[in-house]
């Protein structure tokens, strides 16, 4: 059952407004397609648009998903192979990762993945996994271990190579972050 003003679901329509995301589903009569209202494509004529205030709605007036938008997945639009990558990253930080891993544990082509992770968090798949696993030895030497152990707890087997990407990503080399005192 719809309860916004039928003014206030075209505007967000229009303005392709995510804050509106699952209030209320967008129905294009002459596709056979429905939408999420921040949906990116092409704007449909008035006339061919229906609301509804569920997806479930817009299936029983005949209508299926949108693949650009993926309104049959909301909330969560994310292809599962991404769903795959960040479960490995985060449980595996401790090892170098490559490309050719992600490829064969989601069966996707590495250049679908690097665009993902360039689009969403403005980095390659394997500079996101570095960050997590420099946040980790960060975590490590707040907690007292000193940096080297952090260094080889968190998959580098480079001290120099750990110190410099260290640095480069906190500003500081992370003997600034250890805790010298003993209790």
């Amino acid at each position: 059952m719809l309860q916004l003003p039928e003014k206030e679901m075209v505007n967000a329509m229009t303005a392709n407004d995510s804050s509106y995301d699952g209030k209320f589903y967008v129905g294009v009569l002459s596709t056979g397609i429905y939408c999420l209202p921040s949906c990116g494509a092409k704007i449909p004529l008035l006339k061919n648009v229906k609301f509804f205030g569920s997806r479930e709605e817009a299936i029983v007036y005949g209508l299926r998903g949108c693949k650009r938008c993926r309104s049959e997945r909301f909330p969560d639009v994310l292809p599962k192979w991404v769903h795959i990558i960040l479960k490995y990253m985060k449980d595996n930080y401790r090892e170098k990762l490559s490309e050719h891993k992600l490829m064969e544990i989601t069966g996707v082509d590495i250049s679908t993945i690097r665009r993902y992770f360039k689009t969403y968090h403005n980095s390659n798949p394997l500079a996101f996994h570095r960050k997590l696993r420099l946040n980790y030895a960060m975590k490590l030497i707040k907690e007292g271990r000193n940096y080297l152990d952090a260094a080889y707890e968190s998959g580098w087997e480079s001290s120099s190579g750990f110190r410099e990407a260290f640095k480069q990503q906190f500003g500081q080399p992370p003997g600034k972050f250890y805790n010298h005192e003993k209790n």
